[in-house]
């Protein structure tokens, strides 16, 4: 079923929240949107959630795959198999907020070739708790022509977080033909990030990237399945995917390429570095990640100032549980 935007939703294990992304479309005007959900094999019941919900929903394209192929492969699958002029990406535990899908209509009847949309951080159970915008001083939509470099210097000075750089995918939209003819290089495969590539290279290769300033999507929380082995191997994901992206998308640019990682600085603040140094006993690990600190611009004498405030917290936190144990 043909329609004029898809939306493309990769899951692996997500059988519990995937009715409520799926749900969140079903207002859609007839005709107007197809929702493609790619299943890398998951071995939960997210086979029964979606037979049933095609039982509900004409519009579903359901495809179950044996095995996952990892995030890069399956969400370019995903839009492979969608057939609308626009696609939207969308993380199957998350959800469209109510009236976003004839917003998102409405924008992609305008022309745009990118769409970057705000969004509602909401906790594991979908209550909201803060609206995060991805660019300072832009309350509200703003078109960017990021061919000149200048208009790259001024977004990726405006970009607060990496949402910005399309790190998340529930925020995205984008013309499937544009996608379909931008390759991300070898280098980033299985980085987990390789949509962020073909993304802001569509951006730069086109004077019409739209940014939303309304939040159109409902992000749940807590449930991050890069997190799996602690903090420190999660934002080692950020440093490595992002020190890559910058090389590939501004070679031999020293200068926009530090620009691009400053964003990642911004979207991780300092107690983010403490606290994931006071819960990471694995020395090693640590090491790897201050290695990576240092190409991001961090000193060696802040990097010292992590590690003494992190002990100096440990400390404290066991001083505390002992009291209260007493």
């Amino acid at each position: 079923m043909a329609g004029s935007l898809s939306v493309c939703i990769p899951t692996y294990n997500y059988g519990a929240y995937i009715a409520e992304a799926v749900r969140s479309l079903a207002k859609a005007p007839a005709g107007a949107v197809e929702i493609v959900v790619l299943d890398g094999g998951s071995q939960d019941n997210t086979s029964e959630v979606m037979r049933a919900l095609e039982r509900e929903q004409s519009n579903i394209r359901y495809v179950r795959q044996t095995n996952p192929g990892g995030i890069d492969r399956d969400l370019a699958r995903s839009v492979e198999l969608a057939t609308g002029e626009y696609c939207w990406l969308l993380s199957a535990d998350d959800a469209l907020a109510q009236g976003a899908v004839e917003r998102l209509l409405r924008h992609c009847a305008d022309g745009f070739d990118v769409l970057l949309a705000n969004r509602v951080w909401c906790d594991l159970h979908m209550r909201p708790i803060v609206t995060q915008s991805w660019l300072t001083d832009t309350p509200s939509d703003m078109v960017f022509d990021l061919r000149e470099r200048r208009q790259i210097e001024s977004y990726l000075a405006r970009a607060r977080s990496l949402g910005a750089l399309f790190s998340f995918m529930s925020t995205i939209g984008f013309r499937r033909s544009l996608w379909l003819k931008t390759e991300p290089p070898d280098a980033l495969a299985g980085s987990n990030y390789a949509h962020v590539y073909r993304l802001f290279a569509m951006a730069r290769q086109s004077r019409r990237l739209k940014y939303v300033a309304e939040p159109l999507i409902l992000c749940r929380s807590g449930n991050d399945s890069f997190a799996t082995e602690g903090l420190a191997s999660r934002l080692a994901i950020d440093l490595r995917g992002y020190l890559k992206l910058s090389q590939t998308l501004f070679p031999g640019d020293a200068e926009l390429q530090r620009r691009f990682r400053a964003v990642l600085r911004r979207e991780h603040s300092w107690r983010v570095w403490m606290y994931a140094r006071e819960v990471t006993r694995d020395r090693a690990r640590w090491r790897d990640l201050e290695q990576l600190l240092l190409v991001y611009g961090f000193s060696r004498l802040q990097l010292v100032a992590i590690r003494l405030i992190a002990i100096v917290s440990r400390w404290r936190r066991q001083w505390l549980r002992r009291g209260a144990a007493t």
